[in-house]
């Protein structure tokens, strides 16, 4: 049955907001809950990510000292193909080693530190199939990095990393669908019904069942981008948000705000390339570059996981707002509300640790931004963090799957979870 968006804004408007402060007092300080569902996923990721920044600066001062060393006359094949096959494989073994040592680490992000555990030989086999898809990305975009800089040398890898980054972006949402069993299928009647009323071309929503209740999906694809939403939304009770969700979405896109992220994030893994590999004592024909290549892209996405985050939060505030414009602040908290429940289940945070750790706002301070209507940051971008973190594969980064809202988690690898 059809729910007209109309009426849920005439609900929404009229019903009395959710006051944030009268809820404080029913959930317990941050502070007094360490071990809270989103503590215990933070931690997590901070062991991932720490671990393979630790990782990395070990591995550049071995290959910086000559501790660790290979030939530059060895090829595994010859021709104009040896270097880049070479440094295929190299980058590939780097790739294997990071992913063995932090297994262990993945398997509690993926089978302990969930709401809905999975028995440990069906996580086994999903990270296995998502770890050789994103094995073979990392295979074949190293070696056409790798042939660009035979070529072309400087400006040929910094032109490859921008077009894997484009590449990895118009085929998000097929690679999605190899790395993690999903099913995606067109919107039915009603729901396209409310996508049009919000703005969105129902011929763009994809519905999509997963068994992560983490999943947002979002924008995918670049020129007409499809709209990916889970399965969850369409059902009758969460129409209301779905409603939001939808508005929200479009004023993601239409604002520029994706458009934003999209260059961002072709762009950020191109520096890594262009300012930092200029800096070390190898050129593109060395050996030793490519084992070392994986270790510098991770240093400096962890740069980007540091500031980007503030890139984020504001589109995050701007789309509740907008939403709130249309359907009225009361169907926006309830929707706030249930998605974070579905994701970490956390409130409030410190302020440090948002900052740091979070491109998307507490429910709280979404509440209050809402209540004090707030005027938006220009310069936002939609999902800015995690859309670098997935295009920095192009530049051998090992740190895309490492962070709290995806490690262990192969449904969230593609397309992280977010807003």
């Amino acid at each position: 049955m059809s729910v007209p968006v109309s009426s849920l804004a005439a609900r929404g408007a009229h019903a009395a907001s959710p006051s944030p402060a009268a809820d404080r007092s029913a959930t317990p300080d941050i502070a007094a809950t360490p071990r809270t569902f989103a503590r215990r996923r933070l931690l997590l990721g901070i062991t991932g990510v720490g671990t393979s920044v630790m990782l990395s600066l070990l591995w550049l001062l071995l290959l910086l000292t000559g501790t660790v060393t290979v030939s530059n006359d060895w090829r595994i094949v010859g021709g104009a193909l040896g270097l880049p096959a070479t440094a295929a494989l190299l980058v590939l073994l780097v790739f294997v080693v990071h992913t063995l040592l932090l297994a262990p680490v993945e398997f509690v992000g993926g089978v302990r530190a969930v709401r809905e555990p999975r028995t440990p030989g069906a996580w086994l086999r999903g990270w296995i199939r998502g770890v050789l898809v994103q094995g073979a990305l990392f295979t074949g975009l190293t070696f056409a990095l790798a042939l660009a800089a035979s070529q072309l040398g400087w400006f040929g890898a910094v032109a490859m990393t921008c077009a894997g980054g484009v590449l990895l972006l118009a085929a998000q949402g097929v690679l999605a669908q190899l790395v993690a069993p999903l099913g995606v299928q067109p919107a039915d009647d009603a729901v396209q019904e409310i996508a049009l009323t919000s703005g969105v071309r129902g011929s763009a929503i994809r519905v999509v069942a997963v068994d992560d209740e983490a999943f947002v999906g979002g924008w995918v694809g670049l020129g007409k981008p499809q709209l990916w939403i889970p399965a969850r939304w369409t059902s009758a009770e969460h129409r209301d948000l779905l409603a939001v969700q939808l508005v929200r979405r479009h004023a993601q896109f239409e604002s520029g705000a994706r458009r934003r992220a999209l260059w961002r994030a072709v762009l950020w893994p191109a520096l890594s390339l262009a300012v930092l590999v200029p800096l070390l004592p190898w050129s593109f024909t060395d050996n030793t570059l490519w084992l070392a290549l994986p270790a510098v892209s991770t240093l400096w996405t962890f740069v980007a996981v540091l500031l980007l985050p503030s890139v984020s939060r504001p589109v995050v505030y701007n789309a509740d707002r907008a939403a709130a414009s249309r359907l009225g602040q009361s169907a926006v908290v309830r929707a706030i509300r249930q998605l974070d429940a579905w994701q970490d289940d956390e409130p409030e945070r410190a302020p440090g640790v948002e900052f740091v750790f979070h491109p998307v706002p507490s429910r709280r301070n979404r509440e209050r931004a809402l209540q004090a209507s707030r005027r938006g940051t220009l310069g936002g971008a939609h999902q800015q963090t995690r859309l670098t973190l997935f295009t920095s594969l192009a530049s051998g980064s090992l740190l895309g799957r490492m962070v709290h809202c995806n490690i262990g988690r192969p449904a969230l690898w593609m397309l992280y979870p977010g807003d």
